[in-house]
């Protein structure tokens, strides 16, 4: 009897054995997209997924009574697609696997879309260069449980990657901070129009060209991209030597300048739980810190040069574009405590602040900054001057020194660096500057040097056979649809929306040929991997004065792109800015996107867009121009005749004047020969004067004469 027992209790503790260690090798597992607070796309089928250990046998059941089984294939990747309803819930989702078991709850069924592209749809209610409209506002009323988003962090990857970080949220109060503001208004709309859950995928990189976010079987077909396929090849295979001989020494960085020593080590010493490459990666604030002890440590070690033209860095060093990290300085005296000293900074004559972020020192003690410091009501300063007083404990008697630093996120022009209006610090022109490295700070080509930081710790290293190791960018083909789209394929939406180009500007114009070949290509790819001809509605870039003239014919190009099959545009032409590439009024974006969708996507009788031109045709010495989209009628703001030209058959053109009839124009003009052409809108920074009886601008647009 007690062998019997003994002989039981071995038996229950071997089961135990092995039910513990089978619950372990199963290491069941689910996309973060599929996790608590998620939104799936109603009445359609949608595929779930994860992994567990090759030919495992998984099964999902949902509170709404959905039921499907799978076996994980050779890899452990597994996919169960369940038929979804329209009961919005919140609903559980629960998936078994042997003993493993993981429950999804607060599950909402609902509209699911996708928000991509760059800046200005990356750009949020508290962006690292401007913000939106209102924004305190809008964070303060958020109450909108049942919209949400999921926010794709940021990867790039040479290859199709299967990795994805992120999770949903709710649009509840300060959650919206992180929030794309487009995808956001968008959202908002469709919830309130529809009444029912609106669940956003945001996959946004600021910066970003159309190459990067197509897929290498696209880009394949295309001779345009040969050599860049090839270069990307020859880059894997050096990152792949590169990786094996940095593996043989861990502690090894090659050093690349005194800047990358110091601050890297300084990093390293001071402040362990900063994530450096994700400090490059997603933002520099995670730097502010640490930023005090910087510019102790750093002013000294800086090399300080004058600044010959006051304010002016691109003029004083004769470069383009400056990207990068800079420290300006200069002294003032202080003779008595009782007087309070302000320090005012603010915009240009030619450049706003929103394109740069900057740190105030006084005596090397941080005083204010753009975006670290402001009170909640303050979102809209950076176009805006900002005072800031300085305390009286901070001074000293006689000399006090000033410290500017600023990140460049586009470029740096004219910068009224402190003004001495309204009892404001008056400072002299005798202003110092010291680079903290353009290339250490190059953002857009990824320079950082996370890989040459530190020193050798003594080891004897033969420098000369270190090898080449290339940095991926944002700007590398393919790199975010391998590492932002493919793990979210083939996720249940009902679209996509879109706001990207701006990047693209920069080459191939003024046809774009590119461009106009490769969107429709992308479009037919995303459509062909998530096996449906979803909705792709994009927005047209809106006007900004750096573009060498060029933008007017890239959203001629996106106007025709319209030809492309459920497909619809977003005009801006009324809402740019001039001097800021990012407009801060991203509600009307969302709201007019909102527009396509709930008209072309949900059968909504409203007007979804503005004035399309349809045709020009020459009448009795008038040309008599129609368009789709009219509403009501046209309006046309005031007879401008900056904004319509004319040009005969060699494309010389003269300013004309447009009458309003209401459903159509009629253009009157003054050009020698016959006119052949007409265009609209067409600068870097028009500004649109015509639009339907709805509000909505009409589209830049250049058309031969009939």
């Amino acid at each position: 009897m007690k062998f019997d027992l003994q002989l039981h209790k071995y038996l229950v503790m071997m089961i135990l054995f092995f039910s513990c260690a089978n619950h372990k090798e199963n290491n069941l597992s689910l996309s973060p997209l599929f996790s608590d607070g998620m939104v799936l796309q109603r009445d359609a089928v949608a595929p779930i997924w994860g992994t567990i250990n090759p030919k495992k046998k998984v099964e999902i059941q949902t509170s709404w009574g959905s039921h499907g089984v799978a076996k994980a294939d050779n890899s452990g990747r597994w996919t169960i697609e369940i038929p979804t309803i329209d009961d919005f819930g919140p609903h559980t989702i629960t998936v078994h696997s042997g003993y493993d078991t993981i429950r999804v709850k607060d599950v909402l069924l609902g509209e699911v879309w996708l928000a991509a592209g760059q800046s200005n749809m990356e750009m949020d209610f508290d962006y690292c260069c401007n913000t939106t409209d209102n924004s305190y506002e809008e964070i303060s009323n958020a109450n909108f449980p049942n919209l949400r988003m999921f926010n794709v962090k940021k990867h790039l990857s040479y290859k199709p990657a299967d990795r994805l970080d992120g999770s949903w949220e709710k649009a509840v109060g300060s959650n919206i901070s992180s929030f794309s503001a487009v995808g956001y208004f968008f959202a908002k709309s469709l919830h309130q129009e529809l009444n029912t859950p609106i669940g956003i995928i945001h996959a946004s990189w600021g910066g970003s060209r159309l190459e990067s976010w197509t897929s290498h079987d696209v880009l394949n077909e295309l001779s345009a991209y040969e050599n860049e396929l090839k270069r990307i090849n020859e880059h894997q295979k050096q990152n792949v030597k590169a990786r094996d001989w940095f593996s043989r020494y861990p502690e090894v960085r090659i050093p690349s300048g005194d800047f990358d020593m110091f601050l890297g080590e300084y990093l390293r010493e001071k402040a362990p739980e900063i994530d450096y490459l994700g400090y490059f990666l997603d933002d520099w604030k995670v730097l502010d810190t640490v930023g005090i002890n910087l510019i102790n440590d750093f002013e000294e070690k800086a090399k300080w040069e004058a600044l010959p033209y006051a304010n002016r860095l691109e003029k004083s060093l004769g470069i383009d574009n400056f990207k990068g990290a800079v420290l300006f300085r200069n002294y003032f005296q202080n003779d008595d405590f009782d007087d309070e000293i302000f320090i005012r900074l603010g915009p240009g004559e030619d450049m706003p602040w929103g394109l740069w972020e900057y740190d105030i020192y006084v005596n090397s003690k941080k005083i204010g900054s753009s975006l670290m410091t402001i009170e909640k009501h303050d979102y809209q300063f950076l176009k805006t001057s900002k005072e800031f007083k300085v305390d009286n404990e901070l001074l000293n008697i006689g000399k006090n020194s000033i410290i500017i630093r600023v990140f460049g996120h586009a470029r740096i022009g004219d910068m009224s660096l402190v003004s001495g209006d309204k009892g404001a610090l008056t400072l002299g022109e005798k202003w110092e500057y010291s680079l903290l490295g353009e290339e250490f700070f190059q953002i857009d080509d990824y320079k950082y040097p996370y890989v040459s930081l530190f020193s050798y710790k003594g080891q004897n290293i033969d420098l000369s056979k270190v090898p080449e190791k290339t940095i991926m960018s944002h700007q590398t083909i393919g790199t975010l649809f391998n590492g932002m789209l493919n793990p979210i394929i083939p996720y249940g939406i009902k679209g996509i929306v879109w706001y990207q180009g701006e990047t693209n500007i920069e080459s191939g114009g003024p046809e774009f040929d590119n461009y106009a070949t490769l969107m429709p290509l992308m479009i037919a790819d995303l459509r062909h991997r998530w096996g449906m001809d979803f909705p792709f509605y994009y927005a047209q870039i809106a006007p900004y004065f750096n573009y060498n003239g060029m933008s007017p014919y890239f959203r001629d190009v996106q106007r025709k792109l319209l030809k492309v099959p459920g497909t619809g545009m977003v005009v801006t032409l009324d809402i740019g800015e001039n001097y800021d590439i990012h407009p801060s009024n991203k509600h009307d974006v969302g709201d007019r996107f909102a527009r396509l969708a709930l008209n072309k996507s949900y059968e909504k009788d409203i007007v979804s867009s503005g004035p399309l031109v349809k045709s020009a045709k020459l009448i009795n010495g008038k040309i008599k121009v129609e368009f789709d989209y009219v509403a009501s009628g046209l309006v046309l703001e005031n007879n401008n005749r900056t904004e319509f030209e004319v040009a005969a058959r060699d494309k010389e053109f003269y300013p004309a004047s447009a009458f309003n009839n209401y459903t159509y124009l009629n253009i009157s003009f003054d050009i020698e020969g016959v006119p052949k052409y007409l265009r609209y809108a067409f600068s870097d920074t028009s500004k649109a004067i015509l639009f339907n009886s709805e509000g909505l601008p009409a589209s830049s647009f250049e058309i031969k004469i009939k």
